[in-house]
């Protein structure tokens, strides 16, 4: 009788233990749900693409998406897809940082990968682009932002120039970065040469500055010449118009520092030849 009692005992157990693996691997568990705006001292995330970085100003929101997040089992498969990444680094006040990824169907903690439920993960990554989308976030631009220019359905690389920079140290300091380059009509050999049909080309910032300052041409007959006279360009937000045949364009841009701390001014170069249109 004993005996018997005894297996029914060993069998619940088993049971309940095959319970609470089954429970564990299907209902997931919640590694940020007891996490509270009090613990997080600072915040930002990285939306890739498109390589941009936020300040994040309203913490509690932030943690409350981050409570609802569910995770299952461990999967570093992550690695092997593609698509948009959207890394949080938390500063805690405990000193102690951590970096999160909303990446669905994954969720990776300080490098480790998860399964994750879809619906949370979601909820995070459209809450970033939601960030990325508000014309008043707050940008941190490390460096001067790429440039494109657009013409005749095409986009090229510019060459980045002479630029003055300045980045917010983690004590709240700010350090300023100077770079100096050759004058555009010396950069014959570094710009890439790109021809045209179109009278126009559209200026594709990856952060749109405060304001651009002033473009400016010369004619491809003065590379080298640093005496040679520039001509002002005549330009509509960020379309501008082009001179008909070779020219080198320089467009001088600036980002404000005020409200981020980071900005600066900054040079960038480019060439483009405007073909005659066939009759």
């Amino acid at each position: 009788m004993k005996k018997k009692v005894l297996i029914v005992i060993l069998t619940c157990m088993l049971f309940i233990g095959i319970i609470i693996i089954v429970y564990c691997a299907i209902g997931g568990k919640k590694p940020f749900k007891d996490l509270e705006p009090s613990e997080i001292v600072s915040a930002t995330v990285r939306l890739t693409p498109p390589d941009i970085t936020i300040q994040i100003e309203e913490i509690e929101e932030l943690t409350e998406y981050l409570n609802d997040v569910v995770i299952y089992n461990e999967d570093n498969s992550y690695t092997e897809y593609s698509g948009q990444g959207v890394i949080f680094t938390l500063k805690l006040s405990d000193g102690s940082q951590t970096e999160i990824m909303a990446y669905n169907p994954f969720f990776v903690i300080d490098g480790v990968g998860y399964k994750t439920k879809y619906e949370p993960c979601q909820a995070l990554s459209a809450y970033a682009n939601k960030l990325l989308n508000d014309e008043n976030a707050n940008i941190i631009i490390e460096e001067p932002p790429g440039l494109t220019v657009i013409s005749d359905e095409t986009a090229f690389d510019t060459l980045l120039g002479t630029y003055v920079w300045q980045k917010r140290n983690s004590d709240g300091t700010s350090t300023e970065t100077q770079a100096d380059s050759p004058h555009p009509l010396d950069c014959e050999n570094w710009l890439f040469k790109f021809e045209t049909s179109e009278a126009t080309a559209t200026l594709n910032f990856a952060v749109k500055p405060s304001s651009i300052l002033n473009i400016q041409c010369w004619n491809d007959n003065h590379w080298n010449n640093h005496d040679a006279s520039s001509e002002n360009i005549t330009f509509d937000r960020y379309e501008i118009e082009l001179k008909p045949g070779g020219y080198i364009y320089e467009v001088v841009a600036e980002w404000d520092t005020e409200k981020s701390g980071y900005g600066g001014i900054a040079h960038y170069y480019f060439y483009i030849q405007v073909l005659e249109n066939e009759q």
